[in-house]
């Protein structure tokens, strides 16, 4: 869009210029309206000449005594006919004198009411405006080779210097496909030699940004920058920076309340800039980055400052004192240099970094990017170096810890594949990790997880950790080699997030497990052990609301090289513990020659091991070897599980024996109930009928009577008439 705005404008510039050649060539010779009118013809002929294309001026006016010239009512038709620029006023302040020394001297120049609508169909279409620019090319070629030709005692001419002291520019609108750009005003004022100002307001551009995931529709509002001026220093001051995405989706997050809010197809981040340009030349600038914030209450972007020294030369940046600010967070980075990609020299983007160190807090992070994170206020100072390319990340001489030591990180990394989430690999050393005291405690208390046997953590004192960990698609792993005081471990787990399971594997040689799990009388051990956990909110969940429980959903198999109970020593043993999250049962066998020794156990509270119901058994195998133990603990289960299902079974029959017996007693009320209601019925119609006769019976009196009144009245009346 820049690119467009620059062809524009050196349009106008350009059409001003024709018109300012044939009024300067003309004008100082006539100063008649009738002149500036034939000027005015003969300039719109060249301009049409050159672009054939229709060209309209309203009119022009040319003060010699001020020196200034005005244009107004400029309109370009593109090849098509229609209108493609717009240009209600163009007016220059000229000083003339300055020409005698080849200096082009403008006071004020005004343009008010530029509108462009520029089109480019396909990418195998011409634009509706190349032709301006072929026009123009052709006529600088020109000029060139005019200019290189050989003259007879030619003398060699300076370059025009070009001096502009104010300007104005206001109500541009620029058009170009699915790009619109509009300014409401610019200016740019000259104070005294050294010092000038600029103001820019009401900029605004929508677009569309083509994303491997589908259009973007995408608006960058500026509601003002100012500019300042003086003895070569710059400084530039933008308030109120508005950029707006919405690709018309669901955010990411949605549904998903794992997952942060940043979404770049949804972003409205207001920021604000103040920066120095305290040096500028064709390939080298310096900047002074005194201010920069962005916030974007959705995502929960939150950027309170970013100052930093930045140089730019032969596409390097060197930044340098670095210091970036979020609520509670705060780090400095001493310098960094950015390699800007050229495809033409074939060089691509890379960065390093000196040393980043700060203190982070990373609830400031937990919003956008990690919701796990929003309770994690305690404190961490970190210190590491960063490098990079587009497609990766390398992380060296990592430290982290707190305040009062507690926490001891050191590491490196690296993250690949950046383009692709599901490729991407992110990979990290723990080279060492070292915890003391409480801060086990604290930093799990950091994250809102249901906690288990966090006192069987604390029993194992400072810890001691190397290994590291991989973030894949769906998946983490984590390795890690751990010294306490109690004794030694090797673990490796991984978390599937598409199944929710937790599958791992843990090896010690010499761990006082008594100790750590409150139970005296178990004393070392030496054994490895697989286990299997279910992290399914909603399975979990289920499973709670019918036992409730405060343990894990967890199998884990295990195999004890040595270890001893009560004095006695024992090698060679197999283990087994399932946990539904209310009960933990588990078992404990060793085979021998002479007898089997077994021991089963359960319990319901890992902070209450003491409470440990353990069934001690020894079989013997005088008469031979039978069935081993887990096989005889499998068909005893069987022999409970067919027990139990008997028991349902026999349940069931006598609670659907329950149900038949009162569903016969329902329908014979029920049939109760309805021969009663017809016998109601029937001697309802019964006393219906009766009632019916009855009143049938006063009907056929009434009408006897009536029909015996009639005849008596008829009677007299034939008496009466006799009589007469």
């Amino acid at each position: 869009m820049k690119k467009i705005i620059g062809i524009i404008l050196k349009t106008v510039a350009a059409l001003a210029g024709i018109v300012l050649t044939v009024i300067v060539a003309f004008g100082i010779a006539f100063n008649t309206s009738k002149v500036q009118q034939r000027l005015l013809h003969t300039a719109t002929a060249m301009l049409e000449e050159r672009l054939l294309t229709r060209v309209v001026i309203d009119s022009i006016h040319i003060g010699l005594l001020n020196q200034d010239v005005y244009l107004y009512g400029l309109q370009v038709d593109d090849r098509q006919k229609r209108r493609m620029l717009q240009l209600d006023e163009l007016s220059l302040d000229v000083d003339l004198l300055p020409l005698l020394s080849d200096e082009v001297c403008i006071r004020n120049a005004t343009v008010r009411g530029l509108s462009a609508e520029l089109h480019k169909d396909s990418t195998d279409s011409v634009a509706n405006y190349q032709f301006v620019i072929d026009a123009f090319k052709k006529q600088k070629k020109d000029q060139r080779e005019q200019k290189n030709k050989p003259q007879a005692g030619e003398k060699s001419h300076k370059k025009l210097v070009l001096n502009l002291n104010n300007v104005l520019v206001e109500r541009i609108a620029v058009n170009f496909d699915d790009k619109h750009a509009q300014l409401d005003k610019i200016t740019l004022k000259q104070q005294g030699e050294t010092r000038r100002k600029g103001v820019l307001t009401g900029l605004r551009y929508d677009f569309t940004q083509r994303t491997k995931k589908g259009p973007v529709p995408t608006k960058l509002h500026l509601l003002s920058m100012h500019y300042d001026e003086k003895d070569g220093h710059r400084q530039v001051e933008i308030d109120s920076l508005r950029f707006i995405t919405n690709n018309g989706k669901p955010r990411k997050n949605a549904n998903k309340p794992k997952r942060g809010f940043f979404d770049v197809g949804h972003f409205n981040v207001l920021a604000r800039l103040k920066a120095d340009v305290d040096y500028m030349e064709k390939d080298s600038v310096h900047v002074v980055l005194q201010e920069l914030t962005a916030q974007d209450p959705i995502s929960g972007i939150d950027i309170r400052n970013i100052q930093c020294h930045a140089g730019i030369k032969n596409q390097i940046v060197h930044l340098q004192d670095v210091i970036v600010k979020q609520i509670t967070t705060e780090l400095h980075i001493d310098e960094a240099f950015l390699q800007l990609p050229s495809k033409k020299k074939g060089i691509p983007f890379t960065y390093r970094t000196g040393t980043i160190h700060g203190r982070a807090i990373l609830k400031d992070i937990s919003r956008p990017f990690a919701p796990v994170l929003r309770n994690f206020k305690l404190p961490l100072n970190l210190r590491c170096r960063m490098s990079g390319d587009k497609d990766g990340m390398q992380f060296s001489n990592i430290v982290v810890n707190t305040d009062d030591k507690q926490l001891h990180v050191t590491a490196k990394g690296y993250i690949t594949n950046l383009k692709d989430k599901y490729q991407m690999k992110v990979h990290f050393d723990i080279l060492s990790c070292v915890a003391k005291g409480t801060i086990k405690e604290k930093v799990i208390n950091q994250f809102v997880v249901k906690k288990f046997m966090m006192k069987q953590l604390d029993a194992l004192g400072t810890l001691n950790i190397t290994g590291g960990f991989n973030v894949l698609w769906k998946r983490e792993e984590f390795m890690a080699n751990v010294r306490t005081a109690l004794g030694n471990m090797s673990i490796n787990f991984a978390i599937d997030e598409n199944n929710k399971y937790l599958d791992g594997h843990v090896t010690t040689t010499n761990l006082h497990l008594g100790r750590v799990m409150d139970m005296p009388q178990l004393g070392p051990i030496a054994a490895n052990a697989d286990f299997h956990v279910d992290i399914s909110k909603p399975r979990t969940a289920q499973m709670r609301r019918i036992k409730g429980g405060k343990l894990p959903i967890c199998t884990v198999t295990a195999t004890i090289d040595k270890c001893s109970y009560m004095g006695v020593s024992a090698s060679d043993l197999k283990a087994k513990i399932e946990s539904d999250g209310a009960v933990a049962e588990g078992y404990v066998y060793t085979t021998g020659k002479v007898a089997d020794l077994s021991c089963q156990f359960s319990f319901t509270n890992t902070n209450e091991m003491k409470k440990t119901k353990i069934k001690p058994g020894i079989r013997f195998n005088l008469f031979g070897r039978g069935d081993d133990f887990e096989t005889r603990l499998q068909k005893k289960k069987q022999k409970e599980a067919e027990k139990q299902q008997k028991a349902a079974e026999k349940a069931a029959r006598k609670q659907q024996k329950a149900a038949e017996k009162a569903a016969r007693k329902q329908k014979e009320a029920e049939e109760d109930a309805l021969r009663e209601q017809q016998k109601a019925a029937e001697k309802a119609a019964r006393k219906a009928e009766k009632e019916a006769r009855k009143q049938q019976k006063a009907a056929e009196k009434a009408a006897r009577k009536a029909e015996k009144e009639a005849r008596k009245a008829a009677e007299r009346a034939a008496k009466e008439q006799q009589t007469d």
